[in-house]
């Protein structure tokens, strides 16, 4: 049951007939957003082979000594461009020859692209291709683009996720701490202050919230959670950060901390719609399925998620045996999310013509 929640609040809107709940595996590593899954700071990162630009192979062993800042990409994503872009410049303001950048990409189809967005953003740094995915497997990457400062043992140093608006500063102040040109006091020291320019408290809670968003689409339910906690300590006026906390304690069966969160929100705002969404939810897993029922059913006057309204109330269907009325939910669901007005026309007709043809 509880892999089958899990699923259903992750990709929910792909179900949508009655022989749906599939099971797949969670990771259970607990993650913070700059982590990788496979690979942990201070473990030696795995050597690697890319097939460059030029053809010619890009060998991690040739790097034995060296500071590799290795920045692994996604065709046609702004961000890695531009992650691409401050890699490059880093290396030449450097200009050291104790320091390697890379980049990376699996996007082997995308050569072209690679090489005119290289050529117009007038970037130096070589560029290699992961054919297997080996090295994206080895490391367990989860967005794009990621970047990867390793130290002079090979040993992975820091991890840097997306393309942030600190991302030039931070990454340089990395890269000299793992050269030697920061010591530890110092390094902290740019980065606490650096964090003081961010923005305010708002703006990175708002960071925080979007970094959850990504980790739960790749499945880290648990590291997201960190995350919404982060952005929780930063702007605790935000109704919405709790409900998300319950949507991930409902999707970990944490049913009893889900249902905390939902009753202290409808106890401030008894008409806050997704709450009450959220309400629905829970008394869907504790198999209170008539109240489920009528929550939802309530909810589905100016939802701000009718697609799951309809999604839930058809397995409650399907669970009470009314099958017909469980396919009339999950035809909704489906029309909802796809938001086709020619589909939504098709449907109709059929079914028009469906009841003519009965009556």
């Amino acid at each position: 049951m509880l892999r089958s929640i899990r699923l259903i609040n992750r990709a929910w809107w792909l179900l949508v007939l009655p022989v749906v709940m599939l099971v797949m595996v969670q990771p259970k590593m607990v993650l913070g957003f700059d982590d990788l899954r496979n690979l942990a700071r201070g473990e030696v990162v795995p050597s690697f082979t890319l097939r460059g630009l030029d053809g010619q192979e890009i060998m991690s062993g040739e790097f034995a000594g060296k500071v590799v800042v290795l920045a692994y990409l996604s065709a046609e994503q702004r961000s890695s461009e531009l992650a691409a872009k401050d890699v490059s410049e880093l290396a030449a303001r450097l200009d050291r020859e104790d320091l390697v950048v890379v980049l990376a990409t699996a996007d082997v189809v995308h050569q072209a692209y690679f090489e005119d967005f290289r050529d117009e953003m007038k970037i130096t740094a070589p560029l290699g291709f992961d054919l297997s995915r080996e090295l994206y497997g080895e490391l367990g990457l989860i967005v794009m683009p990621t970047t990867i400062v390793i130290d002079r043992e090979g040993r992975l140093a820091h991890v840097i996720s997306i393309h942030r608006s600190d991302y030039a500063y931070e990454l340089e102040a990395q890269t000299l701490h793992s050269l030697g040109e920061l010591d530890d006091a110092g390094l902290a020291e740019r980065l606490a202050v650096r964090s003081y320019e961010r923005g305010t408290p708002k703006s990175r809670a708002m960071r925080h919230r979007a970094a959850a968003k990504l980790l739960r689409e790749k499945g880290l339910a648990e590291s997201a959670e960190l995350e919404l906690k982060k952005a929780l300590e930063l702007d605790s006026e935000n109704n919405d950060i709790p409900l998300d906390l319950a949507e991930i304690y409902l999707e970990l069966g944490r049913l009893e901390e889900a249902d905390g969160v939902i009753q202290s929100a409808l106890k401030e705002n008894a008409k806050n719609r997704r709450a009450q969404l959220l309400h629905g939810m829970y008394l869907f897993q504790t198999d209170e399925l008539e109240e489920a029922k009528a929550v939802l059913e309530e909810v589905l006057i100016l939802n701000p998620d009718p697609a799951r309204t309809h999604f839930y109330l058809g397995m409650i269907a399907e669970k009470q045996g009314d099958y017909a009325g469980a396919a009339a939910h999950y035809r909704e669901a489906l029309l909802r999310v796809l938001d086709e007005p020619l589909l939504r026309e098709q449907m109709r007709a059929k079914r028009a013509g469906r009841e003519e043809a009965s009556g």
